[in-house]
Parts: C-alpha cells; structure tokens; sequence
C-alpha cells in the first residue's frame, strides 16, 4: 500500500474495498477525528486524533489509521481499544503526530479480523483534512483534543459541534469519583469547517491544587440536547504534573502508561513516554519483587508475561524483577518488548 492513494490501488485491494463496500458502515466507522495544524514555521507539524467503532466479529482483531504521509507513502499506525460500545461493538482510538511540511492529509480506517479486511474510507473518497476543514463529528459531537496537567494549573482544549449561539462545552470534573463534582465552561476560540458543516474549537484552565488527582469528562450542550465525551465510560485523568493527554510528537498507541508492583504497594505510577511507544520508569526495588503494566489504571487491560520471554502478554502472569537496587524498567507497548535494567 505504500506510495498509492486508496482512490488508485491495487487490484486486490480494489476488490477487497467493493467487497466489503456494502458492510464497511456496519463492520467498521470513524466515530470522530479532528486535525490540529502547527504555524510556528509553517506548516512543520499536525496531529491527527479519532476514534473508531468496529464489530466484535472475532477476538482477535487489529484496527488502523491508514495515512498519507507529507511525502505521499501511505503508512499504517495502530489504533488501541479503549473498551466496549453499544451491544456487539467496541471503541478503538488512535492519535498520530505527523511530523514535516503537513498543511493536509488523507487517510481511512482499516479493521483486520478473522482473516478478512474491511475498510472506512469515507466511499472511497477517503477522509480529508487541511488548515480550513478540520473535523468529522458525524457520530460523536464532542470530544477531546488535549489536555495537560503543570502542578496545580490544568489546560485543555476540545472540539464540538458548531450548532447555535447556545452551544455551550464543560468540564465536569471530580477528586473522589464523582461523588461530588465541578463545572468549568470552557470558551469558544474559534470555529472551523466540519464535513458535516462547523465546529467549535473549546480551550479552557481551571486551578486545582496539585495534590488533587483529577478525573473530568466533557459535556456538549446546544441549548435543546445534551452530549458527552467521558472516554467511553472510564473519565479523562491527569493525577500528576507533567501528565498530558493528546499531546508531544512521540508515536503512542496508548495516552498512559502505569506502572503497578510491590514497590508501590500495587498502586499506579504513571510512565514516562521516552520514545515512539516506549514507557519508562525508576523504581527503587529491595529484592525479588513482582510488578505489571496497566494501562487505564483500573486493571482492565494489564500486561504481564506467561512465558518469561520477554514480550509483555494481555492479562499475563505477574513480572519479577530479582536484584535490589535502583531499576529502569521499559515497556514498549507497540511490540510488547520489556526490560528491567539494574541503575546501582
């Protein structure tokens, strides 16, 4: 697929797309996905963000961001399951920094599962973004961009449908697990062209003390209807400084990483992103101790290791570090690759 458009491929992929062009709507579906241009030199970067409702047709199943690059190749980056949609489907979500001379960028979803193929490619149109349309907000009509944690002071900005004057994005957010909550309106910045019409770009800050660990979600309102971004049942989370959501050029398949184990009492660490995928962490470790990854912090999608070979398996045995002593510990979440590197 390298170096070809989607609208010019080849004939076997040409068959697989008229296929499966009757059952892409129910199979597979870009729920949202907006495009963030940067200006500092030009157009010298983007991300692209989104998410992706696919049909639990089989348990094993890989679903991707098929993307041109700013040199034309065509590319695939991994989208990660967040957790289950309505009866029979599930929610995949992708971010990608795009690095270089980026003012537009095509791309289409790719879902692989039991053998077989099935694409979103907007009718083989493909999806399309550029400094003017920004946003597909067909089925989701808000959603985040990003978001970041500096101490005590939190940073965000979102995108939702531009439908009235009464349109109105909050931050709902909680210290306790939403047993009691608060409310931050964020302000409209500016509008950009949708594919289905506009949307508002929503930037807000809200001080809340930095020992506070914050979960929030995002309420959409058009004065008539309701609407909510609250990452598929699981909340948005920045526990610590330095956390982000959305944000930074690395490759990441996850938006966090943590870190469980005895020396932490089995409590979670947010990880480091170091590099495209890796996740790091210093922990201090006094003997043979057992440790894991966990990604949402809240055990539903851990890693561990079955066979000791070395790559991190879903919901596998626990990890045993065996020396005392300072210990790096990485994670590469694309390959499953783990190390435990003894400091001193």
């Amino acid at each position: 697929m390298k170096n070809k458009s989607l609208k010019v491929i080849t004939s076997w992929l040409l068959v697989s797309v008229i296929s499966f062009a009757a059952q892409a709507a129910e199979e597979v579906r870009l729920k949202h996905a907006h495009f963030t241009p940067y200006f500092e030199n030009g157009f010298d970067s983007a991300e692209l963000e989104g998410a992706v409702e696919v049909k639990n047709i089989g348990p094993n199943k890989q679903v991707w961001l098929h993307y041109q690059t700013a040199s034309g190749e065509w590319l695939d980056h991994p989208a990660f399951y967040v957790g289950a949609s309505h009866s029979g489907y599930e929610n995949f979500a992708f971010r990608l920094p795009l690095e270089g001379s980026v003012a537009a960028t095509q791309f289409a979803i790719k879902y692989q599962v039991n053998g077989q193929i099935y694409w979103d490619n907007n009718q083989q149109q493909n999806y399309q973004f550029n400094d003017y349309q920004q946003t597909n907000l067909a089925h989701q009509a808000v959603a985040l961009d990003d978001a970041y944690r500096a101490s005590s002071l939190i940073t965000l900005t979102a995108r939702a449908r531009s439908q009235s004057s009464e349109d109105k994005v909050t931050m709902v957010y909680s210290d306790n697990n939403f047993q009691t909550s608060y409310r931050k309106e964020l302000s409209l910045s500016h509008i950009v062209a949708d594919e289905h019409g506009l949307s508002g770009v929503w930037s807000g800050q809200q001080y809340i003390e930095y020992y506070r660990h914050i979960s929030f979600y995002l309420e959409y309102s058009d004065g008539q209807t309701s609407h909510v971004d609250n990452y598929y049942g699981k909340n948005y989370r920045l526990f610590d400084t330095g956390e982000k959501l959305g944000q930074g050029p690395l490759l990441q398949r996850y938006p966090q990483v943590y870190f469980r184990g005895g020396p932490t009492s089995w409590n979670s660490i947010p990880m480091t992103l170091i590099d495209d995928y890796t996740w790091s962490i210093v922990v201090y470790f006094d003997g043979t101790t057992d440790y894991k990854f966990d990604v949402y912090d809240d055990w539903s999608r851990n890693f561990g290791d079955n066979n000791n070979d070395g790559i991190a398996d879903l919901n596998g045995a626990n990890l045993t570090v065996n020396s005392a002593g300072s210990t790096r510990i990485t994670f590469n979440s694309l390959s499953g690759a783990y190390q435990a590197t003894l400091l001193h």
